[in-house]
């Protein structure tokens, strides 16, 4: 099951990654918030997402754990946040990005296939297919470049797993900078196994390393 959600995860930051290097997918042009919804086979996790110009907060609050991830891509580098320890993890991109396993951009193919209405927002839906036929599905984009919606399925053998992402009440508006700020009270904490592997890869919801850590809680 985890094997396969990964997957669906290579997919997500393969594809947006694709659409910083070719315009294939717009990019969000305005600050938000919303309510993260994610549903797999493994249950449903909610959540909530915050995004300025070049950074973004993602919590979520699963029995009774909250986990925030903080991306800056304007230095390169995020945070995993622990609010009940005060404690951080800091985590490279570059670094992150080489240990997630991505496929490369040019095995994953892109194509607009029409418009629908979304959580009330008109939306571009987009149709994204690994090459090789391991996963696929679909992404909705708004006309603010904000991926409202994600129905991805992988496949291994006769197995499929399943994953859909929205974003719900959204808001669109600007966001308080200290969103996206380490807290001056939180100390560093030392390497945490597999904590380096988040995807810290530009995913349409950006929540890839976030999510897959607690969808391995859920197991």
């Amino acid at each position: 099951m985890f094997k396969r959600l990964s997957v669906l995860f290579s997919l997500c930051v393969v594809a947006a990654g694709s659409a910083q290097a070719t315009n294939t997918l717009p990019v969000p042009s305005v600050e938000y918030s919303a309510d993260r919804v994610i549903e797999s086979d493994a249950g449903t996790i909610e959540g909530k997402v915050y995004s300025s110009l070049g950074k973004e907060r993602m919590e979520t609050d699963m029995g009774g754990m909250r986990s925030v991830m903080i991306l800056r891509r304007d230095k390169q580098i995020g945070w995993m946040l622990m609010p009940m320890q005060k404690m951080y993890q800091e985590l490279d991109f570059a670094k992150a990005q080489k240990q997630s396993g991505a496929a490369p951009a040019d095995q994953v193919e892109i194509t607009e296939v029409g418009s629908e209405s979304v959580e009330g927002f008109d939306a571009t839906k987009y149709k994204l297919v690994m090459k090789d036929g391991s996963a696929g599905g679909f992404i909705w984009i708004t006309q603010q470049g904000i991926a409202v919606k994600m129905d991805m399925l992988s496949k291994s053998g006769r197995d499929k797993t399943r994953i859909t992402m929205t974003l719900k009440n959204l808001s669109i508006g600007s966001q308080d900078a200290q969103l996206f700020e380490l807290p001056a009270d939180y100390s560093a904490m030392s390497r945490m196994g597999g904590l380096g592997s988040l995807s810290m890869g530009r995913s349409p919801f950006s929540v890839g390393g976030a999510l897959k850590g607690a969808l391995s809680r859920l197991k």
